[in-house]
């Protein structure tokens, strides 16, 4: 009984100490996205950029992170104040991370405040497995063991200002590495698309390349990814089928009148390209989702017509949610008269565009009133 009674208190000592470490917070995580950021596309922007104080970099692929994430596209950060970022603790290793993992942000520094953010924000998460110096050691030795430019180079893609196709890109460094990695770019002052960063998938021990659980595409932060494969123009002969549901359910109201081309091209290629689905796929997938959804009737059975009155944002939310199942969340507009008015209703689904889900995160920026106006609109079938 006794030695019963003594392993019960160890348990409960042990559990104990894990609520109160850290380290214990920090090892619940699934694999590290390491990430890598052109120098070029950093600086070629309206925000501009500053060398570090130890010189130019080389035209070369910089380090901009390891960062500890879920499988769920969901990742923790700063999971241990009480541990911060130590230079003396890296100091075998400044020449390398002046070198392969410089801050390019303005006023030029010595990279001591970039590298404390990473610690903190991302390293602090992954301490179980990897000390300070380890975690830095880890991001330089696979910076050197992938070697991003030499394996573009080798596929003939330069950084001389030419245009690729993100296949032709991603295509390159699967054959490289092994797997397969995300590509995210950023717009120069003139609004052009530019290779950015480039993530790739690790390993939770940070020692071995592996395919993504999931994409950057589902961190959470309210970001979204836009116009992900030119390659992939919009073919109206691939929804020849849809195209008498779309031109109802999905119609221009730009001027000047159309056929809806443009709009559809546009939200496939800013969009669509960005699925998981084909065009066909991706058309009809919205297409059913409208009909299953049935706005104008939720609000109607709710009383909420629109007939230009006025309506607590509570009620029109409460009321999607009960005909839904689900939150939403609504954007507004201004009328002539500066009333803030019903303009778009955001529902979140799942990757496979089947299903209704809770929104993970509200859209940022597109917030209503507490007392909005749900104008007519002069159509005999009005619709949302």
């Amino acid at each position: 009984m006794e030695k019963k009674i003594g392993s019960s208190i160890l348990i409960k000592l042990l559990f104990l100490q894990c609520l109160l470490s850290p380290l214990c917070i920090a090892e619940d995580f699934d694999f590290f996205y390491f990430v890598q950021q052109w120098p070029g596309s950093y600086c070629d922007t309206s925000q501009s950029c500053c060398y570090p104080l130890s010189g130019k970099p080389e035209s070369d692929f910089g380090i901009h992170g390891l960062w500890p994430n879920y499988k769920d596209g969901t990742y923790p950060s700063n999971c241990d104040s009480n541990n911060p970022f130590d230079l003396s603790k890296v100091s075998d290793l400044l020449k390398r991370m002046e070198g392969d993992w410089p801050s390019l942000s303005c006023p030029s520094s010595n990279g001591t405040t970039f590298w404390s953010h990473e610690w903190e924000k991302h390293g602090t998460c992954s301490e179980s497995v990897l000390d300070q110096h380890d975690y830095f050691k880890t991001a330089l030795n696979l910076k050197d063991n992938l070697n991003l430019l030499q394996i573009l180079q080798n596929a003939g893609i330069k950084a001389d200002g030419g245009s690729y196709s993100l296949s032709s890109i991603k295509d390159a460094i699967k054959s490289g590495i092994g797997s397969t990695p995300w590509i995210q770019c950023n717009e120069d002052e003139s609004g052009n698309r530019q290779l950015y960063q480039i993530y790739i998938c690790v390993d939770n021990s940070g020692s071995n390349i592996i395919e993504c659980p999931v994409m950057p595409t589902g961190k959470n932060d309210g970001s979204w990814p836009k116009s992900c494969d030119n390659s992939i123009p919009f073919n109206a002969s691939q929804v020849s089928d849809l195209i008498p549901r779309m031109e109802q359910k999905w119609p221009s109201l730009n001027c000047p009148s159309s056929d809806g081309v443009k709009f559809w091209t546009h939200e496939w290629k800013k969009h669509g390209t960005c699925s998981l689905l084909n065009e066909h796929d991706y058309f009809q997938s919205a297409l059913d989702l409208k009909e299953k959804a049935n706005l104008l009737q939720v609000l109607k059975d709710a009383k909420i017509e629109p007939n230009g009155d006025f309506y607590s944002l509570e009620s029109i939310e409460k009321a999607i949610k009960q005909g839904v199942g689900y939150s939403s969340s609504l954007q507004c507009n201004f009328d002539v008269g500066q009333n803030q008015q019903l303009y778009q209703v955001y529902l979140c689904v799942d990757k496979s565009a089947k299903e209704f889900i809770d929104c993970p995160i509200s859209p940022r920026g597109r917030s209503c009133g507490l007392e909005i106006e749900f104008p007519p609109f002069s159509s005999p079938s009005a619709e949302i």
